[in-house]
């Protein structure tokens, strides 16, 4: 029996990140604790998730993507076979900067991002290139988020041309031209946090009544669900911080909570979204349920904000296991 493949189509970015108690306000000069510069990108560390958060040889994951004839290129394509993905699809681009992320980390775990697109923003497959990526594969999941210029034709092309295939998408960084019922309309798998839950609702449901506890999303779950392809896995997922995160796959009548694990330690919340991500469609991938899933996920995402760095807080699959 051949391997389920992911496929994660996304940036590859080099993070320099600040530590500091407090961020200065403009015209302010103020010294930082540390400085230190870890690999990162939404779609670096989706594909470092899945596979990490897999059993050893039971996915192939694969990454499409693009850097900079740089070091930072060079670093970020090593640290992605160091994890076991598949980087055949990474090109590198002549004469550009590969894509840099400057991020700042309070000291209660808070961070703010400021992204430099360089080679990502250069990803954007011809259908000829789509057709070479995923010739001989009709099933699986491909993971995508917004974080390149051409988020909008994977869907268009995948939906059109490999029916069968799992669209797992986070909006995220929200673009409010990529929220329209025709694009969504498209998506097997949504997973959104709280705020981009309720922007959704504002662009495509507003008529609905928002209440912003665990029952309002609950209900608001219900909702984007109808949105979304009704074939294939069509879950929606909502994630809620230190309270949990909730499913709705149609199945029941009511999503489902699942609380989070409380850490008293919070080291860095950067990547900790990425990791819930990648945990849930590694073991989506080998057949577990979705409520299975979530709470591995959980766990995943809890152990990795007790570590500094996105990627490098990623946990494996053996990890999470010995604390579920």
């Amino acid at each position: 029996m051949s391997k389920p493949i992911v496929t994660i189509i996304g940036s590859l970015n080099y993070d320099l990140v600040t530590f500091t108690n407090k961020v200065p306000q403009g015209g302010e000069t103020y010294t930082a604790n540390s400085f230190e510069t870890h690999q990162g990108g939404k779609g670096l560390n989706e594909a470092i998730a899945v596979s990490r958060l897999s059993p050893t040889d039971k996915i192939h994951t694969r990454m499409i993507g693009r850097i900079g004839d740089d070091d930072f290129g060079s670093n970020l394509i090593n640290c992605l076979k160091e994890s076991g993905v598949d980087v055949k699809y990474v090109e590198t681009i002549k004469g550009i900067s590969s894509g840099v992320a400057t991020i700042i980390v309070e000291s209660n775990g808070e961070n703010r991002i400021l992204i430099t697109p360089g080679s990502n923003g250069k990803l954007k497959p011809t259908d000829e290139e789509y057709k070479n990526y995923f010739e001989n594969i009709d099933s699986g999941f491909v993971v995508l988020q917004n974080e390149y210029p051409d988020s909008e034709k994977t869907i268009n092309w995948l939906k059109l041309n490999k029916p069968k295939i799992n669209i797992a998408y986070n909006p995220s960084p929200f673009k409010e031209e990529l929220i329209t019922n025709e694009i969504w309309s498209k998506i097997d798998l949504l997973i959104v946090n709280e705020g981009e839950a309720i922007d959704v609702a504002k662009k495509l449901l507003p008529n609905i009544k928002l209440n912003e506890d665990i029952e309002g999303f609950q209900q608001l779950a219900i909702e984007i669900h109808k949105l979304i392809n009704q074939e294939n896995i069509k879950t929606v997922i909502i994630t809620m911080g230190s309270k949990g995160s909730l499913y709705y796959d149609g199945t029941t009548s009511t999503p489902k909570f699942i609380n989070s694990k409380k850490i008293d330690n919070v080291i860095d919340t950067t990547g900790a979204g990425d990791t819930f991500f990648g945990g849930v469609i590694s073991n989506l991938s080998l057949g577990k349920t979705i409520e299975d899933s979530v709470i591995f996920a959980t766990t995943a995402s809890s152990l990795a904000i007790q570590k500094k760095g996105a990627a490098e807080g990623i946990p494996t699959y053996e990890e999470v296991l010995k604390n579920l």
